[in-house]
C-alpha cells in the first residue's frame, strides 16, 4: 500500500469530546466520517465496526490506518478502537483482494490490520 499512491489513505482521529473522525481521502478527494459518543460518554464500537466495514468494502486494497487519539483516551479505549479496525467481527463477511504480483484472488476477514500511531510519544 506505501508504494501505491493512488491508495486511499485513511486517518482516524479519537478524542473524548466529540468521538471518533474518520478523513478518507482518495484521488484528491477528502470524506469525513463522524462516529459520536453513545449518551454514556463511551466511545459507539459496533456503529465504528459498521464504518469500517463500509470503507473497507469502498477500498478492499487498503490495509493500513493512521489513529490520532489525543492524550485524553485512554489505552484500553484505543486497544479496542484497533481490534474494531482489524478484523470483522461477523465470521460471514469476507473481502476479496488480487495480488498484484501473482494475479491470484484470495478472501480475507482483516479489515485494516496495519495500524500506525501516529502521535504517541514515550515521554
Amino acid at each position: 500500500q506505501d508504494q501505491n499512491p493512488k491508495a486511499a489513505q485513511i486517518v482516524v482521529d479519537i478524542n473524548k469530546k466529540e468521538g471518533i473522525k474518520i478523513t478518507i481521502t482518495d484521488q484528491g478527494q477528502q470524506k469525513i466520517e463522524l462516529i459520536g459518543l453513545k449518551p454514556d460518554r463511551q466511545f459507539d464500537l459496533q456503529a465504528l465496526q459498521t464504518k469500517f466495514l463500509e470503507i473497507k468494502q469502498a477500498h478492499p486494497e487498503v490495509f493500513k490506518i493512521e489513529m490520532n487519539p489525543d492524550a485524553d483516551v485512554a489505552y484500553k479505549d484505543i486497544v479496542k478502537i484497533m481490534d474494531e479496525a482489524r478484523r470483522v467481527r461477523s465470521g460471514s463477511t469476507r473481502f476479496t483482494i488480487k495480488d498484484e504480483k501473482t494475479g491470484k484472488e484470495t478472501t480475507t476477514d482483516f479489515m485494516f490490520p496495519e495500524v500506525v500511531l501516529a502521535n504517541v510519544m514515550d515521554g
